[in-house]
């Protein structure tokens, strides 16, 4: 019997880590599709100041999200939280956010200009029998930019320091966030992130909770095809060192020695072509291809995204998007598990399908006042022979902006 429960709990932490690690890398992606899709194409190109101008912009912002699939996964430390031995790894919860972001843009004679941002936020979250409580968190945001523009011609230089604290209900998450930034207009660019928790020493229980160094490079371009027709492709190539400091569940999981550590090298590929057909819609076709290697084989793997948005332009400030992908993913250094839980000798690489919808509705109440609807669905079907891994993600928000 102990001999069982404990390959159970070991599959089921498995598991729970694989889906915590998808989804992370899936939030990444989404968060950066979702700021560079292309509402400024309908705006005019005017010819720009070669001197900055001052600015000063209050945005304050309250959301309300629903998600029927939270996943901490093995960042739950099983001595002191209350979700530790649940043997449904998924939960339904409610995150409540309220923030207000500040930044301004002073003028350095006629070249140069420092813009300085600051942006608190608070985060509820309320689950089953109030067991999501711990992760209540506080973050505040300081990004300080220092730009260059020569002429009006040339792309603007920018150089900038960014700090971000979180502040979680539960200690073991608190952590700083630093990021250093070069930027040549939108061609090049290029990222130092430093993550670090506030007691290193501590045996963290995975990489969600230990630090890592990340070095991150990318490059677009953007080609005009036809009069109504845009290219854009983007290459990022990331280098990601992670701490050492991980308990020995996680060390038997992965194969890592004790005195071993993981670097990962990640390739990143994305084309998109954008067409106008009419004056207020946009239509848009994405290719996005990822190859992460490390030097732990558990960690290698690749992805493939196919996905076709549509983008309608209601009113000045008012949009609805419309976005349907499928993701592939492809574990190489991963195989499948019989449902005794080990692998056979000719077992086949674990393989996961993601079909994805997105909705928006960006309505503009009032000229300082805006309603953002969002809606998100995720249905992942993988060859592992654990039905819970075929879930069904939604996650849908309501979001008040205001500016001043």
């Amino acid at each position: 019997m102990h001999r069982r429960f404990h390959r159970f709990s070991f599959k089921l932490t498995y598991y729970i880590f694989v889906i915590v690690l998808l989804l992370v890398e899936a939030s990444r992606a989404f968060a950066q599709l979702q700021r560079e899709y292309g509402q400024e194409l309908f705006e005019q190109e005017t010819e720009a100041s070669a001197a900055f101008e001052s600015d000063l912009t209050i945005d304050y912002e309250v959301s309300n999200v629903f998600n029927n699939h939270v996943e901490f996964g093995l960042s739950i430390d099983p001595n002191t939280s209350s979700l530790a031995r649940r043997e449904d790894p998924q939960l339904i919860g409610v995150i409540n956010r309220a923030g207000v972001n500040l930044q301004g843009t002073l003028p350095l004679g006629k070249r140069f200009g420092l813009t300085l941002q600051y942006y608190p936020q608070l985060e509820n979250y309320i689950g089953e029998n109030g067991k999501l409580n711990e992760f209540d968190a506080f973050t505040d945001l300081f990004l300080t930019e220092l730009s260059f523009r020569p002429t009006a011609q040339l792309p603007i230089v920018s150089v900038s320091h960014q700090l971000r604290r979180l502040d979680r209900r539960d200690d073991a998450f608190d952590n700083l966030q630093r990021q250093i930034g070069f930027r040549f207009g939108k061609l090049l660019e290029y990222n130092l992130y430093i993550n670090r928790f506030d007691d290193e020493m501590t045996r963290r229980a995975d990489f969600l909770l230990v630090g890592s160094t990340m070095h991150q490079g990318r490059a677009r371009i953007q080609l005009g095809i036809l009069k109504s027709v845009l290219a854009k492709l983007e290459y990022s190539l990331e280098q990601e060192s992670y701490k050492g400091n991980l308990n020995d569940l996680l060390l038997g999981i992965a194969g890592i020695e004790k005195e071993d550590s993981r670097t990962d090298l990640r390739n990143l590929v994305s084309a998109k072509l954008i067409q106008i057909p009419a004056g207020r819609l946009l239509l848009q076709q994405e290719l996005n291809l990822l190859l992460s290697n490390s030097n732990v084989g558990f960690y290698d793997f690749s992805t493939i995204e196919a996905a076709v948005g549509a983008f309608y332009k209601i009113n000045a400030e008012s949009w609805v998007r419309l976005r349907l992908s499928r993701l592939g993913i492809t574990f190489d250094g991963r195989r499948v598990r019989g449902d005794d839980g080990f692998v056979g000798e000719n077992a086949e690489k674990r393989k996961d399908n993601q079909f994805g919808v997105t909705f928006q509705i960006n309505w503009q109440l009032r000229n300082s006042l805006t309603l953002v609807a969002d809606y998100q669905l995720t249905l992942n079907d993988t060859n592992e022979n654990f039905e819970f891994l075929n879930y069904t993600h939604n996650v849908a928000s309501l979001t008040l902006q205001a500016s001043y």
